[in-house]
């Protein structure tokens, strides 16, 4: 590429002449009366000077010999500044969030707007945790990592430094799906996601009756969250968050009675435990057995189903008659299907026994 070089040029690029039609023209040879096209010095003038300004915008000076200068020139010119290649799209970035979303969306990979999303289990967690000291409609959950998913088997996306409250008094995101809080009963909590804005936030819904599902299942997830997790279930009492403590899947509740009685040896008997919600997996429990009266021996046993899977006992025995002695001791039994039931007998005949829920798993 090179400019006009010879003694018939002027070093200075006269002044344009003003337009005579705004209607784009063509060349022609002429003919049938119509005289050829005469561009003159203006048209040449125009079009070496966005040529060689081509080439001053990509750095390149004029070289006579060289005739690819133009496309090397173009060719610069995108690599450097249109794509910005070497500063990575840093003014996507720099427009926020949504535009570095949308840009993916652009370019045929929303999917991929979280690289992480590929492995992970929905609703896994680390230093997931939540803490009610005393009844409240609001409490924070926290995590430093959480994944959150479309659905079961669907897109997911890994959140970090998970902090958001719920509050039971709102509906929408931070607060109720729908409808009222149980009174006494049990909240599901859900995290979820925007992909769109990648905003986060807590979505309850009422788990009294029902299980709550690990992603949510409702019809009333707010509008442009579309990925969830379930991270707690939690008991309410007159329409509040009961005291709990939660770490990861695990929550401490206060404690509450849920077998109290004493006499004569018994069959073996279900016990529904309504005191934790139909997410438990794993009920934790304190067991006291004592003896009454003139017997030695007692023993309270537990299990997980009527076969006696997870038995554990607690058993007492004392040296002669008379008096009151009694044993307490901590347990853990896995309940099967959601069903919130363990099996129970006592085997001896003067003993009062005892059961009390301190927490589950879910």
């Amino acid at each position: 590429m090179f400019h006009l070089d010879n003694e018939t040029g002027v070093p200075v690029m006269p002044n344009l002449p003003p337009v005579q039609s705004n209607t784009t023209k063509w060349f022609t040879e002429g003919g049938n009366g119509v005289p050829p096209s005469w561009p003159g010095s203006t048209w040449f003038n125009i079009t070496q000077a966005e040529m060689l300004n081509v080439l001053a915008d990509a750095g390149i000076d004029p070289d006579k010999a060289d005739l690819s200068q133009l496309s090397k020139a173009i060719k610069k010119i995108i690599s450097d500044d249109s794509l910005l290649i070497k500063n990575n799209l840093s003014e996507i970035k720099a427009a926020g969030p949504a535009a570095v979303a949308q840009t993916l969306v652009n370019l045929g990979l929303g999917d991929v707007a979280h690289l992480p999303q590929l492995t992970g289990v929905v609703g896994t967690s680390r230093n997931a945790k939540m803490s009610v000291t005393a009844a409240s409609a609001t409490a924070t959950f926290t995590a430093d990592e959480l994944i959150v998913q479309a659905s079961l088997g669907g897109r997911q996306y890994k959140l970090s430094s998970f902090n958001k409250t719920i509050n039971l008094a709102t509906t929408g995101a931070g607060g109720m799906d729908t409808g009222t809080v149980p009174t006494n009963g049990f909240v599901g909590l859900y995290a979820i996601y925007n992909p769109t804005t990648q905003i986060s936030a807590l979505l309850a819904v009422n788990a009294s009756s029902v299980v709550a599902p690990e992603v949510y299942g409702g019809s009333n997830m707010p509008a442009g969250y579309t990925a969830s997790a379930l991270v707690s279930v939690l008991p309410t009492s007159s329409s509040q968050l009961a005291s709990v403590i939660q770490q990861g899947r695990r929550v401490s509740i206060v404690g509450a009675s849920i077998l109290s009685g004493s006499g004569a040896p018994s069959s073996l008997a279900t016990l529904t435990v309504s005191a934790v919600p139909l997410n438990t997996t794993l009920i934790r429990m304190s067991a006291t057995v004592g003896i009454i009266a003139n017997d030695t021996t007692g023993v309270l046993e537990v299990a997980a189903n009527a076969a006696l899977v997870a038995s554990k006992r607690v058993s007492l025995g004392a040296a002669g008659t008379g008096g009151t002695l009694s044993a307490t001791s901590y347990m853990e039994m896995p309940v099967v299907d959601n069903s919130r039931n363990i099996y129970w007998r006592v085997q001896s005949a003067n003993i009062a026994y005892g059961i009390t829920a301190m927490g589950y798993e879910f």
